[in-house]
């Protein structure tokens, strides 16, 4: 039922989207506007990149703001260039972490690990309706505050500060490696008939785990399909980007793929392995660079940039 209730709502999202793609590429986000008089789409390529430890390095020193800008001057330059955001973040934090190093207004944001989509109109962001109801339907009508209730205490499980959490996203913090808790976490939400998807990732700052609990059958990568049914971009000219755990699902939906540098090395074995199972192994790039500027060596080495 909920894989019928998504496809609906996928039809429809699509419908509405591309009704209005004109309003929101042309002249839309960092690119956009020096386009705006052509008065159609001419969007050729679209990059979806996560945020922290991605395209926001973990260290904010000279050389890494001054990768940061290299990048930006690059994207500048590229015609036809639309730009995403998906992050664990809420919006108001994506947009306080871009600005601090001086990213570009995107096109796109998606925050909260995929469960919610703005996009830019006439200069704001806005929730996209479609992609709201859809992930209601996901959830099973459920809030998060019922998530919260059928999860209970766990031992070594501690819920994130109240900003870091959504309408449609539970996060918590693990005591080590987020792993050890998926089974247990599971169970209590399969005894509630809740349904929901878990999403590990670790931060190799705090050393603490991260476990996001997500509508069932979204995380990053639904969204990023969204995107590419929206924006109208050939397959070929999807590039997305990204760190850690909570990239993986989109990392393995077969667009072309940027693993930068400082990736966790469990996700790049696992990426090795998974990619080669899938038939899809040409299409990830494991950059040698981190953050930004390893998301510079893969555009280039996908032809996005010259």
């Amino acid at each position: 039922m909920i894989e019928e209730n998504l496809a609906e709502y996928d039809r429809s999202i699509v419908e509405t989207m591309h009704g209005v793609l004109p309003d929101v590429f042309v002249g839309a986000g960092a690119f956009g506007p020096r386009y705006a008089h052509v008065g159609m789409s001419i969007t050729r390529y679209l990059l979806a990149s996560d945020l922290d430890g991605t395209l926001i390095p973990l260290e904010r020193d000279a050389q890494r703001l001054r990768e940061v800008a290299e990048l930006v001057e690059a994207m500048k330059a590229s015609e036809g260039l639309a730009l995403a955001y998906v992050t664990g973040r809420h919006l108001s934090l994506a947009q306080a972490g871009i600005e601090e190093i001086g990213l570009p207004s995107p096109d796109w944001f998606v925050c909260d690990v995929g469960t919610s989509v703005y996009r830019r109109t006439n200069g704001v962001y806005e929730p996209d309706p479609g992609y709201r109801q859809a992930m209601t339907a996901a959830l099973g009508g459920l809030a998060g505050d019922d998530v919260r209730a059928a999860i209970g205490t766990v031992e070594g499980l501690e819920l994130q500060e109240e900003e870091k959490q959504a309408e449609f996203k539970v996060s918590y913090y693990t005591r080590g490696r987020p792993e050890a808790f998926l089974e247990s976490v599971q169970s209590r939400l399969a005894a509630a008939h809740a349904r929901a998807n878990l999403v590990a990732s670790h931060d190799p700052v705090s050393g603490r785990g991260l476990l996001d609990v997500l509508p069932e059958g979204i995380a990053k990568d639904y969204a990023v399909r969204y995107l590419h049914d929206a924006s109208g971009v050939d397959e070929e000219h999807l590039v997305y980007a990204g760190d850690s755990g909570n990239d993986r699902a989109a990392m393995l939906t077969g667009y072309r793929v940027i693993v930068v540098g400082n990736a966790d090395e469990a996700l790049k074995k696992d990426l090795g392995i998974e990619s080669v199972a899938r038939g899809i192994a040409e299409r990830i790039y494991f950059a040698e660079q981190p953050y930004a500027r390893g998301v510079l060596e893969g555009l280039r080495h996908f032809g996005l940039l010259p």
